[in-house]
């Protein structure tokens, strides 16, 4: 497991830099705009999750491959969060450009577990943890993960 694959951690994080992202990751660019801030200028936290959920969105349907939108509507699999954390570092202000990329920390039978790296310059400002759960959108019960979505999965993790 490398130092940008950590499971949510145990005590005090340690945030990483540029250096430790491996080469040809993919990553999802971000400029934080006014209504995302408060009055002071920095990012209300919510907003964090909102464009993490972007980078996902973004990193499936055009890193992976697959629709993320037809696996919710058409298809009807759901890839609801059953679990979601951050760990803030350092702040983000109005105007700031972050650059979050996307690791799999685990892939299970009917889960999936990511670490988004948001990196502010050279360092990591914030690190979103996400254990995604399949479902059935019509039985409303967690199911094995689709067999295209596996294997997509598990070729970016050989490559990261």
């Amino acid at each position: 497991m490398t130092k940008q694959e950590q499971p949510a951690p145990i005590g005090r994080p340690v945030p990483i830099t540029r250096d430790d992202i491996t080469p040809g990751m993919w990553s999802y660019k971000h400029t934080f705009r006014h209504g995302q801030c408060d009055p002071a200028g920095i990012v209300y936290t919510p907003e964090f999750f909102n464009v993490f959920n972007h980078a996902v969105e973004d990193w499936f349907c055009n890193h992976l491959g697959i629709n993320y939108y037809d696996v919710l509507g058409a298809r009807r699999i759901g890839l609801g969060y059953v679990n979601a954390s951050a760990t803030f570092f350092t702040p983000c202000m109005m105007g700031d450009e972050v650059e979050i990329f996307v690791t799999i920390s685990k892939i299970g039978g009917k889960s999936y577990q990511l670490c988004l790296h948001a990196m502010k310059g050279d360092n990591e400002a914030l690190r979103g943890y996400f254990t995604t759960v399949i479902t059935c959108l019509e039985k409303h019960r967690p199911t094995e993960m689709p067999d295209d979505i596996r294997e997509a999965m598990k070729k970016y993790k050989a490559g990261t």
